[in-house]
């Protein structure tokens, strides 16, 4: 049994399954998403499961060398945006639309029960090794 980290079982499994360039997005629970796109569904009523904790506990495992958000975020719900700061993400705001149309052609994606505008990131996987990255033996 896993002592530390992702214990829900499917999300622990897609986490490890990201490649190098794959897309996954941790949205609110009104994020549209295309039909037949992989989502693991945390939300279990409005509020729960937050999307910070859900958000802080993902990117704690997962190199992210690119992310966006809705531009809107700044405005409407900028402590969404401090929150993805604070994690160490620099999301690129893009268009509400844009943003939405990117979201369609995710690996996977995994729905929180969060009931706050605009409280989403897309995300671009990375790889832990290379320049200025770590891996296992660093």
């Amino acid at each position: 049994m896993k002592r530390t980290g992702i214990i829900h079982a499917e999300l622990a499994r897609r986490v490890a399954g990201l490649r190098h360039t794959d897309t996954f997005v941790i949205c609110d629970s009104g994020l549209p998403l295309a039909p037949g796109t992989p989502v693991v569904d945390l939300g279990y009523r409005y509020g729960q499961a937050p999307f910070a904790d859900v958000s802080a506990t993902i990117l704690s495992e997962v190199v992210v060398e690119h992310s966006w958000v809705s531009r809107d975020v700044l405005t409407v719900s900028p402590h969404v945006y401090k929150h993805l700061v604070d994690l160490d993400l620099e999301p690129e705001p893009v268009d509400h639309d844009a943003f939405k149309a990117a979201v369609l052609d995710v690996a996977f994606a995994v729905r929180t029960g969060e009931d706050t505008f605009f409280a989403n990131v897309l995300c671009r996987a990375g790889v832990p090794f290379g320049p200025g990255g770590k891996t296992a033996t660093n």
